[in-house]
């Protein structure tokens, strides 16, 4: 084998493992790192992943769940020179 193909085995190898970790049910993740942090891994691992226990968000996005709610909900504070998108139904489809 040569070297394009194994690098791209190994590319393609990560990005599934990272699209299975990120898409998997918290229930599964929190099973699956919970049973690595029982490894004999070095300490900066295992500061990593009792970070990542922490965080109980499946989507990536630092804990988006555990935010406030202002207002009704359905409005968000809009940045200088940011304007709100309103969508309106075609007539007649």
């Amino acid at each position: 084998m040569d070297f394009q193909t194994i690098a791209v085995t190994v590319l393609v190898g990560l990005s599934f493992v990272y699209a299975t970790q990120a898409l998997m049910p918290i229930a599964w993740r929190m099973r699956v790192l919970g049973a690595m942090a029982r490894w004999p891994l070095p300490t900066c691992v295992t500061d990593r992943l009792a970070e990542k226990l922490q965080k109980i968000s499946s989507c990536g996005c630092d804990g988006c769940d555990r935010a406030q709610a202002k207002g009704n909900g359905l409005t968000s504070a809009l940045l200088p020179g940011e304007s709100k998108i309103h969508f309106m139904p075609r007539r007649g489809v």
